[in-house]
């Protein structure tokens, strides 16, 4: 897998998530068969992988607020909606909608990484026995 450009401003959030999913995918993929062979190097390898990922979704959770707070302003603004003064309430349900679904996400997520930082700190007293 070949990362360009990753973290180039102009990269849009678009890209950047593709990059992200990307990265994920081809973890997955190593990782998808242990008893084909080795997936990491030793114990300190996971031990570096876990605190890659819990990273990574402590950013995800970071930025789902923040996506939020966009759609709400691009509402507020009139950035988002439809001539039809009618269809106004589908579109604030809508946005309700994602924004509470984005609440969620970010609540497991922040669940999720302090559940990677316990199998982080867990692994750092494994060594591979002879």
């Amino acid at each position: 897998m070949e990362i360009s450009g990753s973290g180039d401003v102009n990269d849009s959030p678009a890209q950047l998530a593709a990059l992200a999913e990307d990265a994920a995918r081809a973890l997955s993929l190593r990782t998808s068969d242990p008893m084909d062979g080795d997936i990491l190097a030793s114990p300190g390898e996971m031990y570096e992988v876990l605190g890659s990922l819990k990273l990574l979704v402590d950013h995800l959770a970071r930025c789902l607020p923040e996506l939020a707070t966009w759609l709400e302003q691009c509402l507020w603004a009139g950035r988002i909606g439809s001539r039809d003064p009618w269809d106004y309430g589908e579109i604030v349900e809508s946005i309700f909608e994602v924004t509470s679904a984005l609440a969620r996400a970010r609540r497991v997520s922040c669940t999720l990484g302090r559940e990677l930082h316990t199998a982080q700190t867990a692994s750092s007293d494994l060594v591979v026995s002879e």
